[in-house]
């Protein structure tokens, strides 16, 4: 995948971070038919095929006409969109779950904290000193792929493009004339050049779109809550824009970011470990905010979007009246994210000449009477039979693997269940998977931390 864009000036602490998203041409390739139940994901459809050539979905449905020579593979799985990541901090993924011992007003707080600066911020600074930043994206990436994921933000680097999930921050190679995204941390601090280019992206045609962290507290932090017309004074609630965390954001907030076409992205894993509590989902969908989901990061988050779609779901199930339906989950790890960065025409759907982005999931939800959104909502990574990214397999049970990828493949463990993932060229850049552990696991061992699994398997 080649690098069409690096970052200027960015860290995860202090970004405004412009990020571009272009055209990489396909390598043409026979057709592949995938046969199961489709999740599109705006409706469920049984016995079901996609057809893939070239890096693009040609067809969907109950009756799709194969061309001649056409490979088929048949899953008795369920075949859905790639998960979208639209909020993420991968290199910092490779630490164990922290567990604070005490909740936090806002996210200034446990920055300052000394047991994260001693467990967290100074050994990813080590480890970023002895340039390992790759080593760690790399390892993230595997871990988000092996939860589904297609596409991910969060990179810190194009320089350290794994070849693996896409990266949205720099290049997704999914078509012309798409607009920048910006992924800020702390929006408050963007200089005013910062701000004056973003909306110059915002108003841009077509249309980029900025994420940003805004009300990242308890719902009763004056601090948190104030951030919304920080960013309000800042020109900033304009179409493309997406709010990430706002757990102090209020009813008035969310109607005022419906009717300014702002999104939102909910991440509600990490908001209730650090903070106690998350965002008032039901008073922004009932404002009609396109909302997303995504796990932040795995430390105080999930470790991917299928843990993150877990945790909503059952999060949902504990309210007086829950917000969602399982398919309003799905569509906030597909579509929903997609449309938020402009990019719904290319991906987030199994539409036709949409990227072939999708995976292959167990259908765990058939023995106990319930549907596909359900099994996607409640399935583990163990689950997680194939993934697929610009028409290639990249990773998935040995079996499917081999019909669908050519390519050396390299085995790992995941919940116990042997797994293949195909590193194609890349791999001959940065060594096996098991090298790169190796390094991550030494480096981490000198700060007196531990490299953390892939998933925490239910733990």
């Amino acid at each position: 995948m080649p690098n069409w864009f690096a970052r200027m000036g960015c860290s995860l602490i202090a970004i405004p971070c412009l990020l571009i998203v272009p055209l990489a041409a396909s390598a043409q390739s026979a057709p592949l038919a995938i046969t199961g139940t489709l999740v599109t994901p705006q409706e469920i459809v049984p016995n079901g095929t996609v057809l893939i050539q070239n890096g693009k979905i040609l067809g969907a449905g109950a009756q799709v006409e194969l061309p001649q020579g056409t490979k088929t593979v048949r899953t008795d799985g369920i075949i859905a969109p790639g998960l979208i990541d639209l909020h993420n901090h991968l290199t910092w993924n490779v630490f164990p779950r922290w567990k604070p011992i005490e909740e936090f007003g806002n996210r200034y707080e446990w920055q300052q904290k000394p047991v994260y600066k001693v467990l967290m911020n100074v050994p990813h600074a080590e480890l970023v000193s002895e340039g390992l930043e790759c080593e760690m994206e790399r390892y993230a990436e595997v871990k988000a792929i092996s939860e589904g994921e297609t596409s991910v933000t969060g990179s810190l680097a194009a320089a350290c493009d794994q070849g693996l999930a896409r990266n949205l921050d720099y290049d997704a190679e999914l078509g012309d004339g798409l607009g920048e995204i910006i992924y800020s941390v702390f929006p408050l601090t963007m200089s005013q050049y910062d701000v004056v280019r973003a909306i110059s992206v915002l108003n841009g045609k077509p249309r980029g779109s900025l994420l940003i962290h805004v009300a990242e507290g308890s719902p009763h932090d004056a601090s948190a809550a104030r951030e919304f017309s920080e960013v309000e004074e800042r020109g900033l609630l304009k179409p493309g824009v997406s709010f990430i965390h706002g757990v102090a954001l209020t009813p008035q907030n969310f109607a005022a970011m419906a009717q300014a076409g702002v999104g939102f992205i909910w991440s509600p894993r990490s908001n209730i470990e650090l903070y106690g509590d998350t965002a008032n989902v039901a008073a922004a969908k009932a404002a009609n905010v396109v909302m997303a989901l995504a796990p932040d990061w795995s430390p105080t988050g999930s470790d991917g979007l299928l843990g993150e779609l877990n945790y909503a779901s059952v999060w949902n199930q504990t309210q007086p009246t829950p917000p969602f339906t399982e398919r309003d989950l799905v569509m906030m790890a597909t579509s929903n994210a997609a449309s938020l960065v402009g990019l719904g025409d290319h991906t987030g759907s199994l539409a036709p000449n949409h990227a072939a982005d999708l995976i292959v999931i167990r259908d765990t939800g058939k023995a106990r009477n319930k549907d596909a959104y359900w099994s996607l909502t409640h399935d583990t990574p163990k689950d997680v039979e194939l993934v697929i990214i610009g028409g290639v397999g990249t990773y998935g049970d040995p079996q499917l693997m081999r019909q669908v990828s050519d390519s050396p493949a390299e085995v790992l463990k995941v919940c116990g269940v042997e797994k293949s993932i195909s590193f194609s060229s890349e791999k001959q850049l940065h060594g096996s998977f098991a090298d790169t552990e190796s390094k991550l696991e030494d480096a981490l061992r000198e700060t007196g931390r531990r490299l953390a699994p892939l998933s925490e398997c239910g733990d």
